[in-house]
């Protein structure tokens, strides 16, 4: 981990300022409180208005997420070394917020319980959704051990510098193409659960809409750069639901070697 966030202040020197870091800490505040006034206001106008803010929350993850990865070589080419500090203010952190912003705020909406406490007990929403938070935190431990570095990869560093990017194979990426987007979909299926209402699931689902979209960027993008190794990749892995080989991905996912 040292040697990551190493490389990720050699890519953000502003960071190494006392002064700037409490700065940015700020910014991602600003941001994540601009995010919880959106939902809060519009999620009391009506009972649907949740599924609204979230359609419109992950239309803008969709944007910058597009944007962001379409001005990657021209922050790089005009930039040059600082170019990732640049694209981090601009691009990283509120695409970074905004989804996690739509990864949390089904656990905040309420609405008709999934499991009515006259037909299941009262913890049946909070077992299962404890049992998907489990998955998710396995996926997320078997991410890393492949070599996906949060502080690297997660933060999208190599889009600016794809030359000193290395390529992640093997362990659960020979099962999933984008583990970090199953993840993230495990883990906002478990919270909608443990709300415990329709609303909230749908909004949970929604979640697989910038999965999607940003899983087929990234795949776009990897193609023209690898050309047929990434398409002969792409053949032989899951998207994101290892469904055909999901007796070797569960193996894997409780093996504790």
């Amino acid at each position: 981990m040292k040697e990551e966030i190493e490389i990720f202040l050699d890519k953000v020197p502003a960071l190494r300022s006392k002064g700037k870091a409490i700065l940015t800490i700020f910014y991602i505040l600003i941001l994540v409180g601009l995010s919880i006034l959106y939902f809060h206001f519009v999620d009391r106008i009506t009972w649907y208005m949740p599924l609204i803010s979230q359609g419109f929350m992950i239309l803008l993850v969709c944007l910058i997420g597009y944007f962001h990865i379409q001005k990657a070589d021209h922050y790089k080419q005009k930039y040059g070394k600082i170019a990732y500090q640049k694209y981090f203010y601009r691009y990283i952190i509120p695409l970074l917020v905004s989804w996690y912003a739509v990864f949390f705020h089904p656990l905040f909406i309420s609405g008709s319980p999934i499991f009515p406490i006259w037909v299941f007990p009262s913890w049946t929403s909070i077992v299962i959704g404890l049992i998907l938070f489990i998955f998710f935190i396995l996926v997320t431990l078997r991410i890393e051990r492949a070599g996906f570095k949060m502080m690297t990869h997660g933060m999208d560093m190599y889009s600016i510098f794809p030359e000193e990017a290395p390529i992640v194979r093997g362990e659960i990426y020979s099962y999933v193409r984008h583990p970090l987007y199953l993840s993230l979909t495990l883990g906002c299926f478990a919270l909608a659960i443990i709300a415990n209402n329709f609303i909230a699931l749908i909004a949970g689902f929604m979640q697989l809409i910038p999965c999607y979209v940003m899983g087929t960027i990234e795949d776009t993008e990897l193609t023209e750069r690898e050309g047929n190794d990434h398409l002969d990749y792409i053949q032989s892995t899951a998207f994101l639901f290892p469904i055909k080989s999901l007796g070797g991905f569960l193996k894997l996912l409780f093996s504790f070697q």
